[in-house]
């Protein structure tokens, strides 16, 4: 009998060391610092578009501020002519491969003629930090916000933001401190809840059950950033959302799950628009349907930047 309790135990202590060794493993995929396990889709890779070499050959100025020895940096495009009107553009995680960025920076400075802002979020080259899908990085925006207010002649400022990004947009608009000076918010391809995109991305990827791994995971990022994956809920954040949003997904995307822009979209009180893209998959809503979808965000965003 003790001989049986010895190895059920022996069972016991190496599952559990199975477990904890996966949740180390996904903890270092997730924040960027290995590729070990496929939770994370292997990046598609991009051909450089005409809007990413547009961009390159513009007189962009870098913006480098550092706090408790970290450095942040961002890229500021001013508008042609002088304007009052900025546009935070939040790109999405490298890892993903989407370069809707791009063309969403061009269109807002060359068609709605507005200075442009973007910020590279922790943990992606150039700027210092750890990847935090966005739960750090809003207060990283706040911060971005008021220097643009203090430091330029911003006076009117829509986040947009895509991914990640777009996550990260709706977390900070939620926030009590954000400027009044944000009139207006939009996010597309966000996820709702960090850990439920997380087993999302684990059901796809990964051929076996991974929720206790992903438990471990969040543990150890508790450690390493203060904050349990199940923390980060942007459903929550968006119920305190007091300015206008305009959420659009992809019904063909397969990194975020379509069904979280619902969820996000119910939980926003006051004024808010939803504009799913038949066919679209994560990053591709621009350019499926690029009349419509300029309509879609000229006819959201001039009412409310314009206004007095």
């Amino acid at each position: 009998m003790r001989r049986w309790l010895v190895v059920i135990l022996m069972i016991v202590l190496g599952v559990v060391g199975l477990i904890l060794y996966d949740g180390y493993r996904m903890q270092h995929t997730l924040i960027g610092q290995s590729e070990t396990t496929r939770l994370i889709p292997e990046p598609k890779i991009e051909k450089t578009t005409s809007d990413e070499r547009w961009f390159s050959r513009q007189d962009v100025e870098q913006k480098n501020w550092t706090t408790d020895g970290l450095t942040r940096v961002g890229q500021y495009l001013p508008a042609v002519k002088a304007s009052e009107k900025t546009v935070i553009v939040v790109p999405d995680d490298t890892r993903f491969g989407s370069t809707l960025a791009y063309p969403l920076i061009r269109f807002y400075h060359e068609q709605l003629g507005y200075n442009v802002f973007v910020p590279v979020r922790r943990g992606h080259v150039p700027s210092a930090g750890t990847l935090n899908y966005g739960w750090i990085d809003r207060l990283d925006l706040i911060d971005w916000t008021n220097w643009l207010i203090q430091e330029t002649d911003t006076r009117h400022v829509l986040y947009h933001g895509v991914g990640v990004g777009g996550a990260t947009v709706l977390l900070a608009a939620g926030e009590t401190t954000v400027p009044k000076q944000v009139k207006v918010v939009i996010a597309e391809g966000a996820y709702a809840r960090l850990d439920d995109w997380f087993h999302s991305l684990a059901k796809v990827n990964l051929s076996y059950p991974a929720g206790l791994s992903l438990a471990a995971a969040s543990i150890l990022n508790k450690m390493q950033q203060d904050f349990f994956y199940g923390d980060v809920s942007v459903t929550r954040q968006t119920s305190q959302i007091r300015i206008p949003a305009l959420f659009i997904h992809g019904t063909d995307d397969t990194i975020v799950p379509s069904r979280m822009v619902y969820e996000l979209y119910q939980a926003k009180p006051g004024i808010k628009q939803l504009y799913p893209v038949r066919g679209a998959g994560h990053g591709e809503t621009y350019s499926t349907n690029p009349e419509n979808y300029e309509k879609r965000l000229r006819l959201f965003v001039q009412p409310f930047l314009e206004a007095p």
